[in-house]
């Protein structure tokens, strides 16, 4: 027991994985865990095998963004090695004989790969196995391509994701209501059987931490304490950085070990020592080699937040998940900015700016709603970072960083004033904007986007960055500024959000192509604005249409 001086009922708590998974995972249960980086590898690397091991059916699984490519949500279809596997990797490069068999071996690789896929998604759904998601990522919202191919063999899953085929159930929500939304009712009644998080293992003054990210984690643990109605599957991570939270009484991010007696009693606590678990992270090379389009997008905000330092100068940054804000937070290093940061997402960029002196600080709102400013100080509710950063490592037992809930973090008021650096995939000329899905299919989510807007609105700067193109399945390049948005589209801001703003808000939309002014003008002067930051290749029909729809000269 590596654990000293912890009491006897939270040692007689720890089992081994296997019958961990055994107790708190059965068929016809909902299990729950956190967003991102508040994700228990070993619970979902193990999950599979256990489902299948056990034939369990009628699992609900409510999570947020899987950070990895986990046989539960692909199966197999990684694995597929293509005809002619061996002969692709020995025969010399420019051989006619290794062109020809890496060409047919990536071929068929990838159609290996589909038959994979959609077998693992049939079964899925014979096992009555869901997901109820918030946000998702790569592993649950790949579209099915439209090919002669794939519409002869899998007529009814081409262009649908998993949130259309009847596994990936999504629960639009903004990120500060998860807990309430998800996981207890208004009653406190709970939604899940379950819910499996990991956690520091306990220090010598017995404080477990959450360690990478609260999300919802923190306000989830409140309830399960305080209520002993759902099981926790608690997973301790040596290799977890310790990080305290802002309040011990209403904004904590520990928890003493104490607290899980009435838990333990009730039977429904299971500890696991999680001692190899992986720390959910991006992949290794996520920055290294952005697309053009990125860059330049990046390029555009950094230059534009430069030249007018007058109204960016000194504010508190905040940027959101995706590529290109963090590629933005990486630009400002060597630009004269400076300023503070409150942001719900935490990455090595912005602690980098705060190590090099150009972030004096942040704040925080109290319970009775005033701002408390903190120097020295950066406040989120996850953290994020590449595959061999050090970066966790810097936040272990770091005083200067807080993590809280985001219920707690996330809220209007906190962003008031501020600058945020935001992705979106889409608008229209409505003021309609996109962020988390492609026509009918949702790709990712609204996290906490809107939630920033809001607050964002009352003085604020917002730069929404957005690619200018896209690809459909069917592998047609178009607009992502539509006269309206198709048909299905998920909308995560509508045009009052986009085009007010009070106390000198300003938003701004970026492509790769300049920067836009939303806010404060007409819809003419909008649509107007839309355009020219379009591709230059659908200028001439947007034009059409915005004088088709509206009567908007160019």
């Amino acid at each position: 027991m590596p654990y000293p001086n912890v009491p006897a009922f939270f040692a007689d708590s720890i089992l081994p994985n296997d019958e961990a998974l055994r107790r708190a995972v059965r068929s016809g249960m909902t299990v729950a865990s956190g967003f991102a980086t508040s994700e228990p590898s070993t619970f979902y690397d193990s999950l599979w095998n256990h489902i299948v091991r056990e034939d369990i059916t009628g699992l609900d699984i409510r999570q947020a963004l899987f950070m990895a490519p986990y046989e539960l949500c692909l199966g197999t279809a990684l694995k597929s090695k293509g005809a002619l596997a061996d002969l692709a990797a020995s025969s010399t490069a420019d051989s006619a004989m290794g062109r020809f068999a890496r060409k047919v071996n990536a071929v068929t690789k990838k159609l290996e790969g589909l038959k994979r896929l959609i077998g693992h998604y049939e079964e899925l759904n014979r096992r009555r196995i869901t997901f109820t998601s918030a946000f998702i990522g790569p592993a649950t919202n790949a579209v099915i391509p439209s090919n002669f191919l794939t519409r002869a063999l899998y007529p009814d899953y081409v262009g649908r994701n998993t949130t259309r085929m009847g596994i990936t159930r999504m629960q639009s929500i903004h990120f500060p209501d998860a807990v309430d939304s998800m996981g207890f009712d208004p009653d406190d009644n709970p939604q899940v059987d379950t819910f499996v998080m990991v956690m520091t293992p306990p220090n010598e003054k017995g404080e477990l931490s959450h360690g990478l990210a609260n999300g919802a984690n923190g306000e989830i643990l409140e309830k399960a304490v305080r209520l002993k109605t759902i099981n926790i599957l608690l997973y301790l991570n040596p290799k977890y950085p310790f990080t305290r939270g802002y309040s011990e009484e209403w904004a904590s991010n520990t928890i003493h070990v104490s607290q899980f007696e009435g838990l333990a009693r009730a039977g429904k606590l299971f500890v696991v020592e999680d001692n190899d678990g992986r720390l959910p992270c991006l992949p290794g090379n996520s920055f290294d080699n952005p697309a053009k389009s990125e860059v330049t997008i990046a390029e555009n905000t950094v230059n534009h937040i430069e030249q007018n330092l007058r109204f960016t100068q000194g504010r508190a940054i905040q940027v959101g998940f995706g590529g290109t804000g963090v590629l933005c937070i990486r630009d400002l290093k060597a630009s004269s900015w400076t300023g503070r940061c409150y942001t719900e997402m935490l990455e090595p960029y912005t602690l980098d700016l705060f190590d090099a002196g150009k972030i004096a600080g942040t704040h925080f709102i109290e319970k009775d709603g005033r701002r408390t400013v903190l120097d020295g100080k950066l406040v989120a509710t996850f953290t994020l970072c590449t595959e061999g950063s050090d970066f966790y490592k810097r936040l272990d037992n770091n005083p200067a960083v807080i993590i809280a809930a985001a219920s707690r973090v996330v809220i209007p008021e906190a962003f008031n004033y501020g600058m945020g650096i935001n992705n979106c995939l889409s608008i229209d000329f409505q003021g309609h904007i996109n962020a988390s899905g492609r026509d009918s299919n949702n790709i990712s989510g609204v996290g906490g986007g809107a939630t920033i807007n809001r607050g964002l609105s009352r003085g604020g700067i917002a730069y929404f960055c957005m690619k200018s193109t896209h690809t459909t399945p069917e592998g047609k390049v178009r607009s992502s500024i539509f006269p309206f948005q198709p048909k299905g589209t998920p909308i995560s801001y509508i045009g009052p959000d986009i085009m007010g703003g009070r106390e000198g808000a300003r938003f701004f939309l970026v492509t790769e192509h300049g920067v836009a002014q939303m806010s404060g003008v007409d819809q003419h002067r909008f649509v107007r604005n839309l355009i020219s930051v379009a591709d230059p290749r659908f200028r001439d029909e947007l034009n059409h249409h915005a004088w088709k729809e509206f009567r908007i000269r160019a």
